[in-house]
């Protein structure tokens, strides 16, 4: 009884988990860009690679990862489904609110760091 219980749930079990690995992790920003005015160099150096790697892990990993996250819940709907359109509609919504959220923070990280490597850079030739 016991075993074939455990083999009706099996699928269930496995379909939670691997949705729960599909699910794509938001980056986290840098906390804080230094103030290129004042900040040292070893400061600005270590600021530039969380902002790379913020960017790759926005760019090269989340995005990505959000796509395939779309392609596949539109591929599990039913296309005989009367509501199809208007489910294929809602998760294309829901995406490109993600994909943009996403890029606007990594453009509001980018705009900031430019703006505090321009202020370093023009201490540095004074």
């Amino acid at each position: 009884m016991k075993l074939s219980l455990a083999l009706a749930f099996a699928p269930l079990a496995l379909s939670l988990g691997s949705a729960a690995e599909a699910a794509c992790v938001y980056p986290q920003a840098p906390q804080s860009i230094p103030n290129g005015s004042t900040a040292d160099k070893a400061t600005m150096l270590a600021a530039q690679s969380e902002v790379k790697e913020y960017s790759q892990a926005v760019q090269g990993t989340y995005l990505p990862c959000l796509e395939k996250e779309k392609e596949d819940s539109i591929a599990a709907l039913d296309p005989a489904d009367p509501d199809y359109e208007k489910k294929k509609k809602t998760l294309e919504s829901i995406h490109a609110k993600k994909h943009n959220a996403a890029m606007d923070e990594l453009q509001a990280t980018a705009d900031t760091w430019s703006k505090e490597i321009k202020a370093f850079s023009s201490r540095e030739t004074d």
